[in-house]
């Protein structure tokens, strides 16, 4: 039972190039229902981490990254069956790669081991996922308010992943250029 966590998580990681194919051949219901799945997933599984004391180190790095591999290939596939614009994917992906970037320099510059997440970067990740969601519904069944509601979660989940790039740039440049601690 303790590995629960961490095989509830491999259970969503695995769902990323299923729910692609889906998408890519235009199955949007099931694709909705697999995302909505692996949503209540991360649920699960930090869930029972916590039930059965059973945080640990994989879990720590596995639940973050099969959430952010999900969204990047929901990005990729939804950006290539022209759900979403490609412009979107770009400003996402970019944004993890400054951070990812970012993250990497300061730690050789300033050997700093954790980083925690702002709230912009939270904000941004709940509007995309609501954008891919959005998306999936009204592709699944079109209508007119649909459609409005994945405009609005486009604009929203566009000005949160930039308003977060640049927070987390801003909050980059800040560690960088603090004084060195003495050792």
């Amino acid at each position: 039972m303790r590995h629960l966590p961490n095989i509830v998580t491999c259970i969503r990681l695995a769902a990323a190039p299923f729910v692609a194919w889906l998408v890519a051949d235009g199955l949007y219901r099931q694709a909705l229902i697999v995302v909505v799945v692996a949503g209540l997933s991360d649920w699960l599984d930090g869930f029972s981490a916590r039930k059965l004391n059973a945080s640990g180190k994989t879990g720590v790095i596995l639940d973050p990254m099969a959430d952010k591999i999900l969204l990047v290939v929901l990005f990729v596939q939804l950006a290539l069956s022209n759900l979403i614009p490609v412009w979107m994917l770009a400003l996402a992906v970019t944004r993890d790669v400054v951070i990812v970037l970012g993250a990497l320099l300061i730690r050789m510059v300033r050997n700093v081991r954790r980083f925690f997440p702002s709230i912009w970067g939270k904000v941004s990740t709940f509007f995309q996922i609501v954008l891919i969601l959005m998306v999936l519904l009204e592709a699944a069944f079109p209508r007119e308010i649909l459609y409005a509601l994945q405009q609005t979660a486009l604009f929203l989940s566009a000005f949160f992943t930039a308003l977060s790039g640049v927070d987390y740039v801003r909050r980059g440049i800040e560690m960088l250029s603090r004084p060195a601690a003495a050792d």
